[in-house]
Parts: C-alpha cells; structure tokens; sequence
C-alpha cells in the first residue's frame, strides 16, 4: 500500500471515529433517554412534558454553556478534551441539573424520569471526582449506561444497541482523546449506574 493510500485510511478512520462521537455524544445519549424514560413511564405522550424539563435542565443547557465557552475561548472544544476544565463545567452542570430536580419533584413527576435524572447526578459527581487527577471517559460511561437502561426497559429486543459502547469506546481511543484503561474505566462506572437504573427504577 502507497503512503497516500495509508494516509487515506488514517483520515477515513479519524473521520468515522469523529462522527462516532459526536452522534452518540453524552448529551444526546442522556437527552434521549430521559425522553424515552419519561414517555414509557407515562405510557404516552404524557411523559413528553416531564421529559422535555428533565432534558432542559440535564442536558441542554449544559451543553448550550458548554458551546458559548467554546465560542468564547474559554474552553479547548465542546468535548472538554483538557481534564483541567472540566470541573467547574461538571459543577455547573449539578447546579442546573439540581434545578431542573426541583422542577420535576414539584410537578409530581414520574419516578421513571426523577430516578434517571437522579443517576445522571451519580455519574456527574464520580466523573467530577475522577476528573480531579485523571480524564475517565465520559462518553463511555454515558454510552455504556444508555444501553443498560433501554436494555432495561425494553428488554431483549434492545440487544442491538450493546454494539454502540464498543464504537464509541474505539472513537475515543482513535482520536486519542482517552487511553484504553480510561475508556475501560468509563465503562466500568456507566455499568454501575446503569445496574441502578435497572434495580431501582426501572425494578420498580
């Protein structure tokens, strides 16, 4: 193979591991599933609405603060690849996601939505944590929780979807933005909060 060729594949395969990420980012993966969570629990379209808060308040407007601090160079990119910055990023996050908590508990949400938003904090406060001397990958822990929990919900006929934390563990490790063992570690924390997911809301 010619060295134009390799470079080809090098930058085919930096292109997919890029798309990878970006298509099962953090803050689509939690987005979809509270919408998910929220709409099953309801039984309908009555979900949507405790859902939607649940999304605003987990996930997009951390993620719209995430994108102004980009845009305004005070962060490297919306993946805050550098460990240093992430911290008080993470914090900001508890602090809208702790609205949004109080939103749901005084509109009597679902427990099904509550829980999950409730088990995305555990992930934040131990990635908070970890990231305090080393860069865990929160892609995969996202990854790997998301299909726990639809697992957990709808059973078997999800099975596809265990090929997802595989592809986006690789993505992670291609852009070199994680080792394996952070990766692997990410994983690791994901099926924690996921087995809780399943036990004690989804159990319930």
């Amino acid at each position: 193979m010619t060295a134009s060729g390799t470079a080809r594949e090098r930058s085919a395969g930096r292109s997919l591991a890029a798309a990878i990420s970006e298509v099962f980012a953090p803050a689509i993966l939690v987005s979809a599933f509270l919408l998910v969570a929220a709409v099953r629990s309801a039984g309908g379209p009555g979900g949507i609405l405790p859902g939607a808060i649940a999304v605003v308040f987990t996930a997009a407007l951390p993620f719209a603060g995430v994108l102004l601090l980009v845009h305004s160079g005070h962060l490297v990119d919306h993946h805050i690849s550098d460990r240093r910055q992430r911290g008080p990023v993470l914090a900001a996050t508890l602090v809208s996601i702790g609205v949004g908590l109080l939103l749901l508990t005084l509109l009597h949400a679902p427990w099904a939505v509550t829980g999950t938003v409730l088990c995305t904090v555990g992930g934040v406060v131990v990635v908070l944590v970890v990231n305090l001397w080393w860069k865990l990958s929160a892609h995969s822990a996202v990854a790997v929780f998301f299909v726990v929990g639809i697992v957990a919900l709808f059973g078997p006929k999800a099975a596809p979807l265990l090929l997802v934390p595989p592809a986006v563990g690789w993505s992670r490790v291609r852009l070199r933005a994680h080792s394996p063992g952070q990766v692997w570690a990410g994983c690791l924390l994901g099926a924690v909060i996921g087995a809780a997911f399943a036990v004690f809301v989804a159990g319930r």
